[in-house]
């Protein structure tokens, strides 16, 4: 990292984060969903990459997002590589998240109302896509925890941590990623994911 690293805080339903990162957006809590270790595949049975995230109002501050057996994390310099790769975007929050050795885990934050709802992350989200596929190294996972701050209206879209496998990256970098939301591509690659969601949709407006 060429640049000195700022401390990325922020509760989007995930308390404060301290982790190597360059963001600045700065939020306020709007309180988390209840814990789950399910996700919408099958790492509640111990399988699969997974990551660690601060909570309110969970139990220790802290939740394993995919699994229930609760595996070693530690920040790994994968997720801070891809943290790094878009944290100069500005209204974006970026920052490594603790994860197991085969997982690279990033969160992402847009705090932006001067753009269109989306835009800052959906940049950031492709250019970690593409630079996970491209290295083997980061590992065999990739996790992403997402949100938009949303000021002069209820959120309509909570925080949510999203888990996809090497091979399903892979597979959509490979497609072109489309920008199109509505394309086959898109459509599988999101589908494809584990997903659970950080704090209740619809909340107020939160951030500044």
């Amino acid at each position: 990292m060429d640049k000195t690293r700022l401390v990325l805080a922020f509760s989007v339903a995930l308390a404060l984060l301290s982790a190597a990162c360059r963001g600045t957006a700065t939020f306020t809590p709007v309180g988390a969903a209840n814990p789950s270790c399910r996700g919408n595949g099958t790492g509640g049975n111990g399988t699969g990459g997974d990551a660690v995230t601060p909570a309110a109002g969970v139990v220790g501050g802290s939740r394993w997002l995919f699994r229930c057996d609760k595996p070693p994390v530690a920040f790994r310099k994968s997720s801070i590589k891809l943290a790094d790769l878009v944290g100069d975007i500005h209204g974006l929050g970026t920052a490594g998240l603790k994860s197991t050795p085969d997982a690279a885990a990033v969160i992402l934050v847009e705090d932006d109302p001067t753009v269109p709802w989306g835009t800052h992350l959906h940049g950031a989200e492709l250019a970690v896509f593409r630079a996970f596929a491209g290295d083997q190294s980061m590992g065999s996972w990739l996790i992403l925890v997402t949100d938009v701050v949303v000021h002069t209206a209820k959120d309509p879209i909570p925080p949510t941590a999203y888990r996809w496998s090497r091979a399903e990256v892979v597979t959509f970098v490979s497609c072109g990623m489309p920008p199109q939301t509505t394309s086959p591509c898109h459509d599988r690659f999101w589908k494809a994911a584990d997903q659970v969601v950080l704090a209740p949709a619809g909340g107020q407006p939160h951030g500044k």
